[in-house]
């Protein structure tokens, strides 16, 4: 596995704004000849119950799901490919999403060190994905609202509350790396 520094690098590097799920330049021939490659070495170590998932509107290819019991995980074992840079991840599941608690273990993370290097690929460890995105995407137009808002004069009608309101306790869940590379956009 590269260093934690370089694959922060390595992920500024391909962070550019994007005009949806994938660059323009996207090569979706070689994407797809890539992910086969996974998912033939996901059934391999793990057995033919791998499957495949896909997404609309996410910046990852697709993702090779395998069931907990054949990778010896407590939850099913996930791993995503990016449309992003030449980025793999992978985490257990606990229910549809990724546990923030629970990593693969040693031997899962060593198998897919090995497949990224024979598919040319970087595998980003999921510590790495939790840290707080400062990138410059915008990724879900809060950039360009808290921009807005600075144009506003603070008495601006905007800013006052309507009848009824109530202020709300909400704690704001800040945006991931995760987020980035490897959710919906």
């Amino acid at each position: 596995m590269l260093p934690h520094d370089r694959v922060r690098a390595l992920l500024r590097r391909h962070d550019a704004p994007f005009p949806g799920d994938a660059p323009a330049d996207y090569d979706w021939a070689a994407a797809e000849e890539r992910f086969g490659r996974l998912l033939d070495a996901a059934r391999e170590r793990f057995g033919p119950a791998a499957r495949t998932e896909r997404g609309q509107d996410v910046s990852y290819y697709g993702a090779v799901v395998v069931p907990a019991e054949d990778a010896g995980t407590e939850g099913p074992l996930e791993v995503r490919m990016s449309n992003y840079g030449p980025f793999v991840a992978a985490w257990t599941l606990v229910g549809p999403a990724p546990s923030r608690e629970e990593t693969p273990g040693a031997e899962v993370l060593d198998w897919l060190d090995g497949v990224c290097a024979a598919l040319d690929c970087v595998h980003v460890p999921v510590e790495l994905l939790q840290e707080e995105y400062d990138g410059v995407v915008d990724l879900y137009g809060d950039k360009a609202f808290a921009a807005f808002l600075e144009t506003l004069d603070k008495d601006s009608p905007f800013f006052a509350s309507s009848e009824g309101d109530e202020e709300e306790d909400e704690e704001t869940v800040p945006l991931r790396w995760m987020d980035r590379y490897f959710a919906y956009v």
